[in-house]
């Protein structure tokens, strides 16, 4: 008696491997493509920019002649206070955020350009280190003074300015005094804004302004002191701010 034989096993046409092969092949394509997209859209993620900087496409740090620095708006204390004392958190991590972007793809939005003018009262100096934005430079606070009418003496306005100097001159720190008036102006310092923070543990907020230089050159501290202004060569999006730790803070008036 024959026996019964074994049903047929379907098997999977060619093409259907074919196809297969090309979906799998599209789907890594468009990953890759998005995570490029990722990669070079955000370098203000720390993990990105070491991708960036292991494939050696990081931007350059920001560094102009004065007469090519881009245009922007600048604000007094007063404006500045304004604009930003009353911003949500997730307001102003998206600005921090869209700030560092823009410094490290070299200003290309230049809406989000905001230069700081005004008289600030040095209260702290310190050298930078690795774990700040760059560590060839120095950091300077400052509290702002504004004058509430002519007829009245500049005042501590709730507005404090880390101001961060990349320089290899880390003796030109010494030069700048708790009690010193830091002046700044668009012109020449271009001090643009890079981050904005608030302390909220006062009566009024005290916003918290971190600035860059980004015009190179000269700077001149009273009248026997200069010091070169460069392009930071190393930069750390992951740096902390702000630069100063809170016990740092100037006290209120």
């Amino acid at each position: 008696m024959a026996s019964k034989s074994e049903p047929r096993r379907w098997r999977k046409p060619h093409f259907y491997w074919w196809t297969l092969a090309n979906v799998i092949a599209a789907c890594l394509a468009v990953l890759s493509w998005v995570l490029c997209l990722h990669v070079f859209g955000h370098p203000e993620i720390p993990k990105n920019y070491e991708i960036l900087k292991k494939l050696g496409r990081q931007s350059p740090g920001v560094g102009f002649d004065l007469q090519e620095a881009p245009p922007g708006e600048a604000a007094d204390p007063r404006a500045l206070y304004r604009r930003y004392a009353d911003l949500d958190e997730a307001s102003t991590a998206r600005l921090n955020r869209a700030l560092m972007r823009n410094y490290l793809t070299s200003l290309g939005e230049l809406g989000l350009i905001q230069y700081v003018e005004g008289d600030f009262k040095v209260t702290h100096v310190r050298r930078l280190d690795e774990g700040d934005l760059f560590s060839d430079g120095f950091a300077v606070r400052a509290r702002a003074m504004v004058r509430p009418d002519e007829f009245t003496e500049a005042a501590p306005w709730p507005v404090t300015l880390d101001y961060l100097f990349p320089t290899r001159n880390s003796v030109a720190a010494d030069w700048f005094q708790p009690g010193d008036t830091l002046h700044v102006a668009k012109v020449p310092n271009c001090a643009m804004l890079l981050h904005v923070d608030r302390d909220t543990s006062g009566d009024s907020p005290l916003v918290q302004l971190t600035v860059v230089p980004i015009a190179t050159g000269e700077y001149q501290v009273g009248t026997n002191h200069r010091f070169t202004i460069i392009a930071p060569e190393e930069l750390n999006p992951g740096c902390r701010f702000p630069v100063f730790p809170t016990e740092a803070a100037p006290e209120e008036p």
